[in-house]
This record gives C-alpha cells, sequence and structure tokens, in this order.
C-alpha cells in the first residue's frame, strides 16, 4: 500500500473540496512568499530604500499568511475525518516551520542587525517553504487519485510544482551566491565552491521538476511548457523588471522557452528512457540562463573575484557566458540525466506502492 493511502477513499470523499482548497493556499501561499523573497533580494541588489511595508515583505507576509490559513484547514478537517495523512503532516510542519521563522528571524535582526542571504532564520524559513510546498503537491494529487479517480489536472500540477520548483532554488541560491557577509558574520560561499553548488544542483533540480511534471500528467504535451512559461515570468517580474538596466534584456530572456518546448516534445511523444533522459539533459543545460541575472554574481566571483554593479549585470554576463558555459556544459548535462533518473524512480516507486 503507498504511504499516502493510510486511510479509506471514503473518510475524506465527503471534504475533498476543502481539502483541495487547503492544499491550493498552501501551494499558492509558498509561491506568493517565495517570489516576494526573491523580489526582496533584487531590491536589496538596487539599494532600494526598504521598510517593513515594502511592497515584496507585503508579497511575502500575504503568502505567508495563506499557507497558514491552508494549513489550519487542512489540519482540521482531515482529523475531523480521522485521516491525517503523510502530506498533510509535510505540509503542516513545513507551515509551522515557516512561521517560527519569523521570530528567530526578528531575533537575529535585533542581536546582529542586517542579516544576508545564508542565516539561520532564512534557511528555517526556506526550508518550511520546501517542505511544505512538497507535502501540498503530492497531497494534491492523492486527492485527485483517491477522491476524484482521475489524475491531476494540469493547471494544479503547475500551481503545485512552481512552489517545490523556486523553494528549491532558494536553497541553492543560500549556498552559491555571494550575499551572505555581514558586519558579524562572514557566511559567504568560497567563490569556487559556490560556482560548483549551482552548476550540479540548479541543473538537476530543473531536470527533476520538469520530468515530474511531466508524468504526473500522463506525458501530455504542454504541461512542462507552461510550468516552464510560468517560472520564466516569474524571474522576469521579480528580477528583470525592477532593474531598469535589465528590461531590454527580456526578450533573450523569454528565449528560455525554447528547451522546455522542446523536453515537453521529447517527453509527450516517446514515452522511452532515452527521451526522459535527453529531456532531462536539456532543461538541465539550459539552467545557466535561466537564472540570470543573479547566476552572474556567483560566476563573476568565482572567475574574476570582482563586485558585480546592477548597473553592469548585463554587460557582465555576456561578457563571462561563453567561458562558463564551455566549463558547465557537460557536469550540466550529467545532472540533468541525474534529476530525469530520480524522478523516474520516484514516479516509479509511488505507482508501485
Amino acid at each position: 500500500m503507498s504511504y499516502f493511502r493510510q486511510s479509506p477513499a471514503n473518510s475524506i470523499t465527503g471534504s475533498s473540496s476543502k481539502i483541495l482548497a487547503g492544499y491550493l493556499l498552501v501551494s499558492m501561499g509558498v509561491l506568493l512568499a517565495a517570489s516576494g523573497g526573491t523580489w526582496d533580494i533584487n531590491n536589496h541588489l538596487l539599494n532600494k530604500p526598504e521598510t517593513f511595508f515594502a511592497p515584496p515583505h507585503a508579497v511575502l507576509y500575504s503568502g505567508a499568511a495563506g499557507a497558514v490559513v491552508g494549513a489550519i484547514i487542512l489540519f482540521l478537517t482531515s482529523r475531523r475525518d480521522g485521516a491525517i495523512i503523510t502530506p498533510i503532516k509535510l505540509v503542516f510542519g513545513g507551515v509551522l516551520t515557516l512561521v517560527i521563522a519569523g521570530p528567530i528571524d526578528f531575533m537575529w535582526h535585533s542581536a546582529f542587525g542586517l542579516d544576508g542571504l545564508l542565516s539561520p532564520p532564512h534557511f528555517v524559513l526556506v526550508s518550511g517553504m520546501l517542505v511544505s510546498s512538497i507535502g501540498s503537491l503530492a497531497g494534491m494529487s492523492y486527492q485527485n487519485n483517491v477522491a476524484f479517480r482521475r489524475p491531476l489536472h494540469p493547471a494544479l500540477i503547475i500551481v503545485g510544482m512552481l512552489p517545490v520548483w523556486l523553494a528549491a532554488s532558494g536553497i541553492i541560491d543560500m549556498f552559491s551566491l555571494p550575499f551572505s557577509d555581514t558586519v558579524h558574520f562572514k557566511f559567504n560561499p568560497n567563490p569556487a565552491l559556490g560556482a560548483t553548488v549551482a552548476t550540479l544542483g540548479f541543473p538537476i533540480i530543473i531536470s527533476a521538476v520538469a520530468c515530474s511534471s511531466s508524468s504526473l500528467a500522463g506525458r501530455r504535451f504542454g504541461v512542462v511548457t507552461a510550468l516552464g512559461a510560468s517560472f520564466i515570468i516569474n524571474a522576469m517580474l521579480a528580477l528583470i523588471v525592477p532593474n531598469g538596466a535589465l528590461v531590454q534584456t527580456l526578450p533573450f530572456y523569454a528565449t528560455n522557452i525554447i528547451p522546455f518546448l522542446a523536453a515537453d516534445g521529447l517527453l509527450s511523444f516517446s514515452r522511452s528512457k532515452i527521451s526522459l533522459y535527453s529531456a532531462g539533459a536539456v532543461v538541465g543545460i539550459a539552467f545557466l540562463t535561466l537564472y540570470y541575472p543573479l547566476i552572474t554574481y556567483t560566476y563573476e566571483k568565482a572567475l574574476e573575484q570582482r563586485t558585480v554593479w546592477p548597473s553592469l549585470i548585463a554587460i557582465t554576463y555576456f561578457a563571462i557566458l561563453g567561458k562558463v558555459m564551455l566549463l558547465v556544459i557537460a557536469p550540466a548535462g550529467a545532472m540533468g540525466l541525474l534529476g530525469a533518473a530520480a524522478s523516474r524512480r520516484l514516479i516509479a516507486k509511488n505507482k508501485a506502492l
């Protein structure tokens, strides 16, 4: 029996709408919180004046509040029905972690002033986002399979998978971007180590997310493309549009949809292992352009040890793009293969249970 199937289907059928609404609130809440956090990082880089009521904070805390409401709905409804399944436990634990991170962050600021990207409170926060979003996605899949006897709708796959993707990427950012040195703590990663973490971490995440989304959709064409487009639009709004010097690079960034279209075709029109692994490699290699502009800081620090000014980030990126591509294309492709393999095993294991 699957570890998701810890209670009879009829124990949740009567409350299926509330359960699904709870999962949606959690996923959308984490999505808002992750997007607001990315926007806030960008504002710090641009040295924009900040108050507690800054727009990025409003987005972040609104998302956190939505996730809390969703977790409460899930906990109360499932407890009443006697069916607190594993995904709900993950959601509740992740959201509780997210909430606890708030006062920890306040105490950290009170004791040490401004903090960097990598700090104990931030790590707790993003870890809570990741765990709760994974639980929400798993729960939505279980809910559709058991209560509605159908696979997860493509729109729900995107809403559920995108926050998982953003939160996982946030963990990699913490250990690769040089934004964590403060007066009291020097948490910046070694430049070479940071570049290695980005080169290996981002491709495997992209590949696993894309291949898993396709599998959840029954290999239907369009889901991987739509998921990639959602990530691209989110990055445009949070990282590129706010920086006037980068707006002219929007057409370049939009071309990131091409590898997702290619992977979508490979996954949809062929069920072979070769197609799966090829799709994983294609999207894995695309990480170098997909994580523009922030990834510029990682590789410039590793190659030249120079500070990148926000107004010159596009110039710097294109100056080092060719050199970096030659160094990362092989390991990125390999990690893309690994991500596809991990996705295949995860999906096969769940189906077999």
